[in-house]
Formats: structure tokens, C-alpha cells, sequence
């Protein structure tokens, strides 16, 4: 418990700073507040609900392209070391992808 509160204080604390920042840089007026002080109880639900997903779906992304690298990779070897047909091309490529 007390790592999850050490961490959303010092979240805060980032949020705010940049926020600071980010009105410096833009020239925003000191009436407007942080938009994320008056935030709605169940928009935090629908906030980790986002982030989640977001998370996940990053997750699949990186997971997708490495396996495009490793079959790019093998895919120039191959093409190295047998220089195919272009009848076998189609055969090879479908094996390395299976």
C-alpha cells in the first residue's frame, strides 16, 4: 500500500510539473487550473480502463513487430544462401512463417 501512495504522490507531483512547464511555454493565464484537479470520481475507473488497454495493445504491437524483424531476418538469409526460384519463393516463405 504504501508503494502504490509513494507512487501516485510522486505522479502528482510530475503531473504538476509539467503542467507548470507546459504554461510557461504556451503563455497560459495563472486563472486557468490544472485540467486534471477537478477530476470525476468515475472517470478514474474509465482512466485505468484506457490505460489498460493502451498498455495491452502496445504490448501486441511490439510482440507483432518482432516477429516481423525475425522473419525479415530469416527471410534474407535464406534468400542468401539459396538463391530460389521465383516457383519456390512462395514455398519458402511460407515455411518460414509456419
Amino acid at each position: 500500500m504504501v508503494f502504490i501512495s509513494q507512487h501516485s504522490v510522486q505522479q502528482e507531483l510530475t503531473s504538476d510539473r509539467q503542467w507548470q512547464i507546459y504554461k510557461q511555454l504556451e503563455l497560459v493565464p495563472d486563472a486557468i487550473t490544472h485540467p486534471y484537479d477537478h477530476v470525476p470520481l468515475f472517470l478514474f475507473g474509465l482512466d485505468v480502463a484506457w490505460r489498460s488497454l493502451i498498455q495491452l495493445l502496445v504490448a501486441e504491437l511490439v510482440d507483432v513487430e518482432l516477429q516481423t524483424e525475425y522473419l525479415e531476418r530469416c527471410w534474407q538469409l535464406d534468400m542468401l544462401q539459396h538463391r530460389p526460384s521465383s516457383q519456390k519463393t512462395l514455398q519458402r516463405l511460407w515455411k518460414l512463417m509456419s
